[in-house]
Order: C-alpha cells, then structure tokens, then sequence
C-alpha cells in the first residue's frame, strides 16, 4: 500500500513540472507620469507663501522659532569651542522697559509653574524655553531672580548645556541694567545646585563684567566698591580649575591685570605685579603661539604695566616685561 502512494505521488509530480507556465506580464506606468495626474491639484507656490501664516498654528510657529535658535545655537557652541563668544543683540533698547518686564515676567512665571516637584513629567516646559527667557532679561531685579529658577530647573533633571550656560552668565552681566556679575559668581559657584557647564568663553564673559564693575566704581569715586569688583574677578578665576578649565587663560590674566591698574591704588599695582609675574611664568611654559584676539589683550596690559614699573623705577621688571612683549607682538 505504501508503494501504491508513493508511485501515485511521483506521477502527480511529473504531471505538474510537464504543465506550460504562463506569465502575465503588466506594465505599470511611470511614476512621472502617475505625477503629472495630480499636478493640477497641487497649490502654486504664489498661493504656498500667502497661506503660509493662515495654516500654521502655534506649534508650527513654536517650531520655527526653535529651529532658528538651533541655528544660531551651532553658530555659538561653534564660537564656544574655541574660547570665544557671539555677540547677542536680542536685548535692544528700543523695546519699552514695561513690555519688556512683562515679556519676562510671563515667561518666567510659566517655567516657575511647570517645573514644580507636583507637575507631571510630560508637562515639563521645553528644553529651549530656558533660552528663550534669558533673551528678555533687562534689569538686574530679573537676573536676581534666576537663580531661584535655576534651581528648580535642575531639581527636575532638566538640562543645561553649555550654551545654555553661556547664555544665562551673559543675561546677568552683559545685559544693559543687568550688570550683576556677583549672581554669576553664586551660579557658577555651586555646581551641585544650579550645575552650569561653563567654557572658557563664559568665565571670560564674568572677569570682563568685574572689570568692567571695577572702572565704573572707580569712575564714581566709589573705591571700596572697586576693590570688591576686583575681588570678585579673581574668585572668578579661582573657579576655573573647579570646572576643569584650564587656567592658563591669557585673556583672563590680561582681564585681571587691567582690572588692578583701574584700582588706581598700590593695592592694585601690587596685584598687578603678582599677576603679571604669574603670567610670564606660563608663558615661558606655553609651546602654542598666542591668537591675534589674545595677544591684543595681553600687550595692552602688559604696555599699561610697564609705565607703571618705569614711574616706579623698577627697571630689571620693565626689561623683562620688554621682552615678553616683543614675543607677543610677533602674534598680531
């Protein structure tokens, strides 16, 4: 029985492979050609650009403003890897002090209540809505407040990048009524708390606003708050190795050097002396060449120094600053 179904088996196989095959074979029609079909519902482009507001809703809007921050957000951390910063000219003086103190107000409010410890993971603000406050703080009562907002932000795990970083150290010292670098000292100087990720760059950014903290006190006759100004650039610096930056900064050194001589005081040449002595020690120690940006600051406060060391009669200091300076004009 078992051969029956087995040669029956072998016959129906034969049966099968003998049988013609027949293919059909189909033309499909281009996709050109299935294209040019629905050409004539497609909108122009004249009707494209004049839709263009009516379509889009607020997400779209949001969007497009974001994609432009990532743009100019390329741009900075570009500038940031090389030590350097973009200008920001968001905070224009044109806009009305009201709206601009409402603008913030809003929006600080806003983040403030969505990064309660009650508020749900999915309602937590964008990442960029950090940014785009810091675009609208105009007065040093606004920057004051950050940190409090700062806080919060990080309790709720939310980041906070470098530029980001860049960003609120310049709302606070380089901002027109701002001008509060002692904030950015207590931003920077607990990173546990408001865990900034500073560059080289944004330490600049504070050691410039003391300095700058340090002519306008001594412009005033203020020279007790001068000094806390020059003060408070060097803890600046001292923070440096805290962020593994390294410390060696010309444009810092430069900074301190400049800021000491505006003291206008022996207590401000002496610092000056120090830093400078400091300095030509690396630069003894440096193997790379100076930029063009960093050997600018560097002679003009090793210039200014030097008339200090003449009028003192400190002779064997002015040699020795001659020949640093002429190796650093080499790089301008």
């Amino acid at each position: 029985m078992a051969a029956f179904v087995r040669s029956m088996a072998r016959i129906a196989t034969r049966a099968s492979a003998s049988a013609p095959r027949v293919v059909v074979r189909t033309r499909q029609a281009p996709a050109v050609m299935i294209a040019r079909q629905y050409h004539a519902f497609r909108p122009t482009d004249s009707v494209l650009k004049s839709k263009k507001h009516a379509i889009m809703d607020d997400d779209d809007e949001e969007l497009e403003a974001e994609l432009a921050a990532l743009e100019q957000e390329k741009r900075e951390l570009e500038a940031l890897e090389k030590g350097e910063t973009l200008q920001d000219n968001s905070n224009s003086e044109d806009s009305s002090s009201s709206a601009a103190s409402s603008q913030f107000q809003e929006k600080y409010d806003a983040i403030l209540e969505k990064t309660q410890i009650s508020t749900p993971v999915h309602q937590l603000p964008r990442h960029t809505a950090l940014y785009h406050l810091l675009k609208t703080v105009t007065t040093a009562d606004q920057a004051a407040a950050l940190p409090e907002l700062v806080q919060q932000w990080r309790q709720r795990k939310l980041p906070i990048t470098p530029l980001i970083s860049d960003k609120l150290i310049q709302a606070v010292c380089h901002t027109t009524k701002a001008q509060s670098p002692e904030i950015a000292i207590q931003l920077l100087g607990d990173r546990e708390v408001y865990g900034l990720s500073p560059g080289q760059g944004t330490v600049r950014r504070v050691v410039r606003s003391f300095v700058r903290g340090v002519e306008d006190a001594v412009g005033a006759g203020n020279q007790e708050l001068a000094l806390e100004k020059l003060d408070g650039a060097f803890k600046t610096m001292a923070l440096m190795p805290y962020y593994n930056l390294p410390a060696d900064d010309f444009a810092v050194y430069s900074n301190l050097i400049r800021g000491s001589l505006a003291l206008g005081s022996e207590e401000g040449q002496r610092r000056a002396e120090v830093t400078m002595d400091e300095l030509l020690l690396i630069n003894g120690e440096k193997e790379e060449p100076l930029t063009r940006k960093r050997a600018a600051e560097v002679v003009a406060a090793a210039e200014a120094l030097h008339k200090v060391y003449e009028a003192n009669g400190k002779q064997d200091k002015a040699e020795e600053l001659n020949k640093a300076m002429a190796q650093w004009r080499k790089n301008l």
